[in-house]
């Protein structure tokens, strides 16, 4: 028992919850405080007693289709270690040198409506910018970040960048 306890409360405390779902929960705990606010002259209602309990139509908030979230899990229910976000992995490859590469989205879809051009252009890779490189680093665990080395790399004339500074492999001088 209580395995559960600590289970469920770190379930709750390792999730990033957005912020509309805190909003949403405190209108329905504390919606019949915004009923009872109305002014006291009131004419008397005639409405079955059931229909008073309920919070009125109008004070719900509706709750946004598609928010999105950052599903980082702070701490993992097992090990207590920071998880890898798998959405991240499966869309994105890291190169060596820091940024994140992706493919454009749709690429694959109604290639019969689109022009010779555009089905060219959308089969190239697109990079993230330093905001977003920054925050998928975040999301991912340092075993991602670090390089790493396969046979027959398809991106391997990508993985270096020596035309900056900051990026540029060291020389060794003999």
């Amino acid at each position: 028992m209580l395995r559960t306890l600590v289970a469920g409360a770190l379930r709750s405390v390792c999730r990033v919850q957005p912020a509309y779902a805190l909003q949403h929960t405190q209108r329905a705990c504390f919606g019949h405080l915004f009923a009872a606010s109305a002014p006291a002259q009131r004419k008397p209602n005639l409405l079955p007693a059931s229909s008073l309990t309920s919070t009125p139509m109008l004070l719900q908030a509706p709750v946004p289709a598609a928010v999105p979230a950052r599903s980082v899990t702070k701490f993992s229910l097992i090990k207590g270690k920071r998880k890898s976000v798998k959405a991240v992995l499966k869309r994105f490859k890291r190169l060596d040198w820091g940024a994140w590469i992706r493919t454009h989205s749709g690429r694959q879809k109604k290639l019969f409506k689109k022009s010779a051009e555009l089905r060219r252009r959308l089969r190239q890779h697109v990079f993230t910018n330093a905001t977003q490189s920054w925050l998928l680093d975040k999301m991912v665990t340092s075993y991602w970040r670090r390089p790493k080395y396969y046979i027959d790399d398809p991106y391997a004339p990508y993985h270096k960048r020596d035309e900056y500074f900051a990026t540029k492999s060291k020389t060794f001088k003999v």
